[in-house]
């Protein structure tokens, strides 16, 4: 097994199309200060709302985009064909595994019950030691402030750690926070 550094961001983001346009842009940049920095987006690898934005940014700015896709959702046909790599896997689970392998760090953007899945359980193997590097959340337009209060709730009742992720509105510093060597 190799203990270099992955040189991927993972990048939750909803697929949904109708969104607000700060999502959106919020996403391109993602994708494009991610390629800047010389670095692979990884994500879902989705033809649809934010993921496909982040890919699309990315490529827009010249980068390497991994999407990591379970067999069943090439069957439906929802990968973007534009991706650099495409990553078959047989299951969610497998999903999940590959891309947080493939990552240095993570940054969720606005989404659904599968974003909230995924960097919640990004955030539980960085409390186990399972994953070594840096959670973002991307707090656009207080998008994820009931989350937060919530985990400053179970924080405050002592069921939670605190500081398992960073938050932030800002999608540059949230890629700099996400490829900055992991801080506990």
């Amino acid at each position: 097994m190799s203990t270099e550094t992955p040189d991927g961001i993972a990048v939750y983001a909803g697929s949904a199309d109708d969104i607000r346009p700060e999502y959106i842009e919020a996403a391109h940049i993602i994708g494009a200060e991610i390629a800047r920095r010389g670095l692979t987006t990884v994500n879902g690898g989705g033809n649809m709302g934010l993921m496909r934005e982040t890919i699309d940014g990315a490529l827009a700015a010249g980068g390497h985009t991994i999407g990591v896709l379970p067999q069943f959702m090439m069957e439906k046909d929802w990968d973007h064909k534009g991706l650099t790599e495409c990553r078959v896997v047989s299951s969610m689970h497998e999903r999940k595994a590959t891309m947080a392998a493939l990552s240095r760090g993570v940054i969720a953007l606005p989404g659904g019950i599968g974003t909230f899945e995924e960097v919640t359980e990004m955030m539980t193997w960085r409390k186990l030691g399972l994953f070594h590097g840096n959670v973002v959340i991307l707090n656009i337009c207080g998008f994820y402030d009931p989350l937060l209060e919530m985990f400053r709730r179970a924080e405050s009742e002592h069921f939670m750690k605190p500081n398992l992720a960073f938050v932030t509105a800002d999608p540059v510093e949230a890629v700099a926070i996400a490829a900055a060597p992991f801080k506990a």
